[in-house]
């Protein structure tokens, strides 16, 4: 939900500071980035079924980055990545449809 938010004011900046359409589409063409990253790695299964290595330290990334207030501190920047994204691609989507005669 944080992040959601969050898409909407980055989205909403950049068409306050802009009016411009191919940056709105560039930020959905991010959007569907960060869900790709985001989504493809949390749902990446082991290739030898083996348990989930963690070892490789990237667990720690996500310690102590809360980007809103409130947030929970046990989302990793994976997820957060993933609903950036749908939040980006969401809210580009609706500037999109909701201002699409004003924009040049």
């Amino acid at each position: 939900m944080d992040t959601g938010v969050l898409g909407l004011l980055t989205v909403g900046l950049v068409y306050a500071l802009t009016y411009s359409g191919p940056y709105i589409i560039g930020l959905a063409a991010l959007g569907v980035l960060f869900v790709a990253l985001g989504g493809g790695a949390a749902a990446q299964a082991p290739a030898g079924g083996s348990g989930y290595n963690d070892d490789s330290g990237l667990h720690l990334m996500g310690d102590d980055m809360d980007l809103w207030p409130g947030s929970s501190p046990n989302l990793s920047v994976r997820v957060r990545l993933l609903f950036y994204g749908i939040g980006l691609v969401g809210w580009s989507l609706i500037v999109l449809g909701l201002f699409s005669s004003s924009l040049h």
